[in-house]
């Protein structure tokens, strides 16, 4: 069996852009995750030159898979704007075919489009690893 905190280390998130405290003042930058402390709820994530932040599981968001990323868009193709369905369709691509880091970075600006694209594509790492530590965002 796999780790959960060494999975996760190496890889980019996005602080939530709605964030109602942020110390290290990064809501909405992706970032790099450099340590975990799962049990205390705690995330380390570097952004390069800019420093460090210390954030909560459900404060930072990764992507969602490509299979999830294509199912959501057949399944709400009526509902979407053509804005939101072509954001959420360019995410699938760079997901699927094109998962560089640079790829990832652009896929999770796409995600800061609307909030709707972001819901879909999106979730907290709390709920990529199936914790329910029901704590806010804050920190």
């Amino acid at each position: 069996m796999i780790n959960p905190s060494e999975e996760l280390i190496g890889q980019q998130v996005l602080v939530h852009p709605q964030l109602t405290s942020d110390p290290a003042g990064k809501s909405g930058q992706v970032g790099i995750i450099t340590g975990t402390e799962l049990e205390n709820d705690n995330i380390y994530v570097g952004f390069g030159k800019q420093g460090q932040g210390l954030y909560g599981t459900d404060a930072l968001l990764i992507l969602r898979g490509a299979e999830q990323l294509k199912q959501t868009l057949q399944e709400h193709k009526s509902s979407l704007s053509f804005e939101d369905h072509k954001a959420l369709f360019q995410i699938a691509l760079l997901k699927e075919f094109r998962p560089t880091t640079a790829n990832i970075k652009t896929a999770m600006s796409l995600a800061l489009q609307s909030e709707t694209v972001r819901n879909f594509s999106m979730r907290s790492i709390e709920d990529a690893l199936g914790l329910s530590r029901h704590q806010s965002m804050e920190r």
